[in-house]
């Protein structure tokens, strides 16, 4: 709508006098800016505002937010302005919120605009039932998002508030070995986790020079493993202690609910305990086999120039002493990582505890890892075997 100039005009002065402005030189100078720009039908921008009336190069120093500030105070001083019902107005100024422009609208152009903006009248008894109810609703709300939190039964020895727990990581027994060049390099034995392995291979190898080390060999999976657990333990208010397989004794696994992350060619004491209860898995190349009745596949790694298929074991088990134990096992760091993304997942391990029997100790399930290039992984399922 066009306003003749001199209305537009005289309206600033009246707002210019008003006692919300009448003390405050900037937003008046920067209100006449604005309308002297709107009457030019100029486009205005923070840049121009800020060099035109602060000497401001807003082109080198963007975040300089003083005539954002400025603009802000300036609508709410407006508004103000305009709330006065004593106040007679033939030409609005108004100024979108985000926006620097000025815009003229008449008296009925405002009050349309601002329908949407009415205040809603609720009586004060309405609210002082509200209140009455809001701790009720506030409890039901907790109560029911505590419910669907909490975590799966296969963990809840874990998560008591007395409870010992210990991960244990696989690590590999390093060794001191003479090369050929006659100098001693770190070697990797495969047969050789321990300093009794080690004795036994020095026996059998008296040529060589052999020599145990005082440090041991992880992979990624230990980190990456421990931040899902630490994330899955917070998650619960519980913690746990760190051990090294290399370093595990019989008393911690007889003392705490134990969680084991790593491989099976570099178990030690925990090789004694894993699957040793099963009745159809063993431990075969660097996978598995299962066997039951006329039934017996191996599942081992397989690699092809388009995918790579992994095997993982997941084995649980409800010890005499009542504490727990959990191994997540496999010979590649992603078969442990995918497991346990599984098993740290309410909404997975919700649906795969419907599948084992109410009375149950434990359970072995092997999962089939795949992707290319450890992108668009899957983890999937495919023996379970329920220990009663």
């Amino acid at each position: 709508m066009n306003f003749d100039i001199k209305v537009v005009e005289a309206s600033l002065e009246e707002i210019c006098e008003h006692s919300l402005f009448l003390k405050s030189i900037n937003y008046t100078r920067l209100l006449r800016y604005l309308v002297d720009k709107a009457i030019k039908n100029e486009d205005v921008k923070e840049f121009t505002i800020g060099y035109d009336l602060l000497s401001k190069n807003y082109l080198d120093d963007k975040n300089d937010g003083a005539v954002r500030s400025q603009m802000y105070k300036l609508r709410k001083k407006l508004t103000a302005y305009y709330a006065d019902k004593s106040v007679q107005h033939d030409v609005i100024f108004e100024i979108k919120k985000g926006q620097y422009n000025l815009s003229f609208l008449s008296p009925k152009e405002f009050n349309q605009d601002n329908e949407n903006g009415s205040s809603i009248s609720i009586p004060l008894k309405k609210i002082k039932i509200a209140f009455l109810f809001l701790p009720i609703l506030l409890i039901g709300f907790w109560s029911f998002v505590n419910f669907f939190n909490q975590p799966s039964s296969l963990w809840k020895n874990y998560f008591k508030s007395n409870s010992n727990n210990l991960v244990v990581i696989s690590d590999q027994y390093v060794v001191m070995s003479e090369g050929l060049d006659g100098k001693s390099h770190a070697t990797l034995f495969g047969n050789i986790n321990s300093d009794a392995d080690l004795i036994n291979f020095k026996n059998k190898n008296k040529q060589g020079k052999f020599d145990n080390t005082d440090f041991t060999l992880m992979s990624k999976m230990a980190p990456y493993g421990t931040k899902i657990l630490n994330d899955w333990f917070n998650k619960y208010n519980s913690n746990f202690a760190l051990r090294l397989e290399s370093t595990l004794t019989m008393d911690d696994i007889k003392n705490n609910n134990v969680v084991f992350i790593g491989q099976f060619k570099t178990m030690n004491i925990s090789s004694a305990l894993f699957l040793k209860d099963s009745h159809v898995f063993s431990i075969y190349k660097d996978g598995f086999i299962y066997k039951k009745d006329d039934k017996e596949k191996e599942y081992n790694t397989i690699f092809n120039s388009k995918s790579k298929i992994e095997y993982a074991m997941v084995s649980c088990k409800w010890l005499d002493s009542g504490k727990n134990s959990f191994y997540f096992v496999s010979n590649n760091d992603i078969g442990v990582l995918a497991t346990l993304g599984l098993f740290t997942d309410n909404k997975w391990l919700s649906e795969f505890y419907e599948r084992l029997p109410e009375k149950v100790i434990g359970f072995n399930a092997l999962f089939e890892v795949s992707g290319l290039q450890r992108t668009n992984m899957g983890c999937k399922l495919v023996e379970l075997e329920v220990l009663n």
